[in-house]
């Protein structure tokens, strides 16, 4: 499945290219994957969904174009899907940049999104379980959650086994991390959001197109986060290459 991923992803920059420069050429095929596009409004609606919200496609273009519809501006989706698209932001000029996510930035992406909640000022790092604990896991106690923070980064493969972690295809070590942040849920509330966020970080580091959430994923995470790491998530796989072909199409 990931060859026929990388295959597309080549494609993709064949069918962009020219004579110019291949390297130019392949550049601007990343610049492209990482800029703002039609689709963001359905990714950061399915961030929602996959916290319960009730959001629909149209119901984020609505906010993210300034008008008016179903959800008035003092709302909390409204005010979510506004600190997520800044959340996608930034997540795209550090991809661009080459640096890959890391604990801290984990925790700028929630302050980002729930900046416009009051009940999230000044809390930020959980102070107790897990508002949106998931069923037969265990997490770490709070007064650790600074310290795993600050170990989560690639060099320490994101707190995975190194030799297993570095021999696995960006694609796969992206469900890892998300797995292994989602773990130590560090945040009061919204810690699948925040993982899948870092899935897609990732992602965009290593030049891929950003991965969308689909109907039913809440219940698939639910049960990968009660089981061991993924070395594999063939439903997310064949998502992304879906995604890559039709935009070679």
């Amino acid at each position: 499945m990931l060859e026929r991923v990388d295959l597309a992803l080549a494609s993709r920059m064949v069918a962009d290219g020219n004579e110019g420069e291949p390297l130019a050429t392949a550049q601007r095929v990343l610049d492209g994957l990482r800029r703002p596009m039609p689709e963001d409004a359905a990714f950061l609606a399915s961030l929602l969904r996959l916290r319960g919200f009730v959001v629909d496609d149209d119901d984020a273009l609505d906010v993210l174009f300034d008008r008016p519809g179903r959800l008035a501006a003092i709302t909390q989706e409204h005010r979510l899907l506004r600190g997520l698209q800044e959340c996608l932001r930034l997540i795209r000029a550090r991809a661009a940049a080459g640096t890959p996510p890391d604990g801290w930035f984990a925790v700028e992406l929630f302050r980002t999104m729930a900046a416009r909640l009051p009940r999230f000022r000044n809390n930020d790092l959980r102070r107790g379980p897990p508002w949106d604990a998931q069923i037969y896991v265990s997490y770490p106690p709070p007064e650790q959650v600074r310290g795993l923070l600050e170990s989560f980064d690639l060099d320490r493969c994101y707190r995975d086994i190194g030799p297993l972690f570095r021999s696995l295809h960006p694609v796969r070590q992206g469900f890892r991390l998300a797995w292994r942040f989602a773990r130590i849920a560090p945040f009061p509330d919204f810690n699948v959001v925040l993982a899948w966020l870092l899935l897609n970080a990732w992602l965009q580091t290593k030049g891929y197109p950003l991965l969308t959430s689909d109907a039913g994923d809440r219940e698939l995470l639910s049960k990968l986060l009660a089981g061991p790491p993924p070395t594999k998530v063939t439903q997310f796989e064949a998502r992304l290459l879906r995604t890559l072909e039709q935009a070679v199409t």
